[in-house]
C-alpha cells in the first residue's frame, strides 16, 4: 500500500486539478505540478504520469426520484521521478534518500526514460507502484434534465 504521505499528496494534487471534463487542462496540470507541492525546492520531484478515471452515477434514494450521487475515482500506477532542471540522472544516494524520507518508497521499480520530463523539466525515471494511488470523491445533485416536461411551456 502506498505511504500515507504519498496518498495525501496525491489527494491534495487532484483536489486542485481541473475537472476531468477538461481533459487537456487536467493533463497539463498534472505535467506541471508535482506531488511535492508548488513550493518545493527539492532537486528531485515526483509527478503523476497518467491517471485512470472512473465515473459512476447512481440514484440517491434519500434525495427523491431525481436525486443522484456521482462518484469519481482517479488512480495511477506510474510516477515520473524527475531530476529537476538537470539533464543527467541523480546520484543513487540522493535518489534513495529522497524516496525514503519523502515518500517511504524503495527505488526498486525505476526505469530511465530517454526524453526529458514535460517541457524539458529534467531527466526522468519512471516508477511503477506495486499498488495504485487512488483518490475518490462523491457529490450529490438533482437530475433536473430528466424532469417531466408536463406543464412547461414549449418554444415554437
Amino acid at each position: 500500500m502506498p505511504s500515507q504521505a504519498l496518498t495525501d499528496a496525491y489527494g491534495a494534487l487532484l483536489s486542485r486539478a481541473p475537472a476531468p471534463l477538461f481533459a487537456r487542462a487536467r493533463q497539463l496540470y498534472l505535467n506541471k505540478y508535482s506531488l511535492d507541492g508548488r513550493t518545493t525546492q527539492s532537486p528531485l520531484r515526483l509527478f503523476v504520469v497518467q491517471e485512470t478515471l472512473d465515473e459512476q452515477v447512481e440514484a440517491d434514494q434519500a434525495a427523491g426520484p431525481l436525486g443522484r450521487i456521482v462518484t469519481l475515482q482517479s488512480s495511477t500506477e506510474e510516477l515520473a521521478l524527475v531530476h529537476w532542471q538537470q539533464d543527467e540522472p541523480p546520484e543513487r544516494t540522493l535518489l534513495e534518500t529522497y524516496l525514503q524520507q519523502s515518500w517511504q518508497l524503495q527505488p526498486s521499480q525505476l526505469s530511465p526514460v530517454e526524453e526529458p520530463w514535460f517541457r524539458n523539466g529534467g531527466y526522468q525515471l519512471r516508477m511503477t507502484l506495486q499498488e495504485p494511488l487512488t483518490w475518490v470523491r462523491s457529490s450529490r445533485y438533482q437530475d433536473i434534465d430528466h424532469q417531466s416536461s408536463k406543464g412547461k411551456p414549449t418554444k415554437s
